[in-house]
């Protein structure tokens, strides 16, 4: 682990209170990017009575507290989903940092776990992945196995994925649906995939599949049961994808040493 000459546990809790920040933000992404608004304008307000937000009751956590959950000029429930996206992220901020140690390649797994956040949420709301978050990461991806490779992977490792992983993605699971006359899952997963094979590697993204399958399962199949609507009923696949992605990016080779186990 690089020295820094700041004493550790301030570097974990400064890395949770701006991954706090970061969540704050996300939380404007989460509600405003699916609905084609601007992120920037207008600033924080309540989407009850739009009254704007002062900075001293939107710092993240602790104004949800002190307000116990209600805006302040019309006393409207605010989400708890607020706090506990800015508290995840923190928690994913301090966690990374602890399990990698500072460095330049820390900042590019803050990014991409920042991006799987919202990915998280915008799926379970809207059933839909934005191309301003997979592009953008795919292409960062591309970028940094070309010009950075210690802060990724290595170029044809980061292709390989997109490729192999983002193919084989894209034809288990919207080719072959369609090929049936069944509604795919939707080429947003795909473009999933393929941001994390780009930053993570063909490895971690087949691990990803394979980690997210189950994890999509298990949320779906109790889905299916509650709303009887069988293969009618609308499926999110996109967070199970994004969870497995976290532990990958915390685990990159995790996949490469259960396939050496088994």
């Amino acid at each position: 682990m690089r020295e820094t000459g700041v004493p550790f546990p301030l570097l974990v809790g400064s890395a949770f209170v701006l991954g706090a920040c970061i969540g704050s933000f996300l939380n404007v992404v989460i509600w405003r990017l699916p609905r084609g608004e601007s992120l920037v304008f207008p600033g924080s307000h309540c989407p009850a009575c739009k009254a704007a937000i002062p900075g001293w009751a939107n710092v993240p956590i602790v104004s949800y507290l002190l307000l116990r959950g209600r805006c302040r000029a019309c006393r409207a429930h605010i989400s708890p989903r607020y706090p506990l996206v800015e508290a995840l992220t923190g928690a994913l901020f301090a966690t990374l940092l602890v399990a990698h140690g500072p460095s330049a390649r820390l900042l590019v797994e803050w990014a991409l776990a920042a991006a799987l956040v919202a990915v998280i949420f915008i799926d379970i709301d809207h059933f839909i992945i934005p191309n301003w978050i997979t592009l953008p990461g795919l292409a960062l991806g591309l970028l940094i196995s070309v010009a950075a490779p210690s802060l990724g992977v290595g170029f044809w490792d980061a292709i390989g994925g997109v490729v192999l992983a983002g193919g084989a993605f894209w034809l288990i699971a919207e080719v072959y649906p369609r090929l049936r006359g069944k509604q795919g899952l939707g080429f947003g997963d795909v473009k999933l995939i393929a941001m994390l094979a780009s930053l993570l590697g063909t490895s971690a993204a087949i691990g990803i599949i394979f980690l997210g399958s189950i994890i999509g399962l298990a949320y779906g199949i109790p889905k299916l049961v509650i709303e009887r609507k069988g293969m009618n009923t609308r499926i999110p696949f996109g967070p199970g994808l994004a969870i497995a992605g976290l532990v990958f990016l915390f685990e990159p080779g995790l996949w490469a040493r259960l396939v050496d186990a088994g």
